[in-house]
């Protein structure tokens, strides 16, 4: 098992340029965790989940999460996990994409798999300026949702305070591990994807350093 097992968590609001940029990186193994709450609730459709009691199925996902990385720890692979650090509730408020307690017990799971090497978890928030994703969300003829311009704003704002909230969780679970001897990296980056180009760059360093 090679040292320093990387888990990249890469999350942001709809239409920041995740898709286009993880496009890049195609051979990574790569995991969204919609499609997950998707298979987990039967769903057709990645839009129909927000219309859906998807916090009840938060265990359930950060189990398929937890088997995901442990089946690339194993051979020796590095993981991109495709998320959005906040999302919408029935009541249309914002809420954390997974509860602080999965984000722990996904952090501390990956500890006892890694074993006497380190673990690695990068936590990286794409963004954009709120009128630039407006315009990158009218020009997706794939969206099927409602849009509304103040969502951009909040979007924006809710994942940057919940991409906080990731990191600290899994801060508490390396806190933890390190009364146990283990080594347990955290790091955090923002990437500003006004200029493709230039998020492609800042990405890249990140991932294929």
């Amino acid at each position: 098992m090679k040292e320093g097992c990387i888990i990249h968590i890469i999350g942001g609001a709809s239409g920041v340029g995740k898709t286009s940029l993880l496009k890049l990186f195609s051979d990574f193994r790569q995991v969204n965790t919609g499609d997950l709450f998707k298979s987990s609730m039967s769903l057709l459709d990645r839009d129909e989940i927000r219309r859906g009691d998807w916090p009840e199925f938060e265990t359930e996902v950060t189990k398929k999460l937890i088997n995901i990385a442990s089946e690339s720890i194993r051979f020796d692979e590095d993981v991109i996990i495709d998320t959005h650090f906040a999302a919408k509730t029935h009541s249309k408020s914002y809420r954390i994409g997974l509860k602080e307690e999965c984000l722990y017990q996904f952090g501390r799971s990956i500890i006892n798999l890694i074993a006497d090497n380190e673990a690695i978890i990068n936590v990286v928030l794409i963004t954009t300026n709120p009128h630039l994703l407006l315009t990158r969300r009218r020009l997706d003829k794939y969206r099927n949702r409602e849009l509304v311009p103040s969502d951009c704003y909040n979007d924006l704002r809710s994942n940057n305070a919940y991409f906080h909230k990731y990191s600290f969780a899994f801060r508490r679970a390396g806190k933890e591990a390190s009364k146990d001897g283990k080594s347990f990296s955290i790091e955090q980056y923002v990437i500003e994807n006004d200029v493709f180009e230039l998020a492609k760059q800042q990405l890249t360093r990140i991932i294929r350093r």
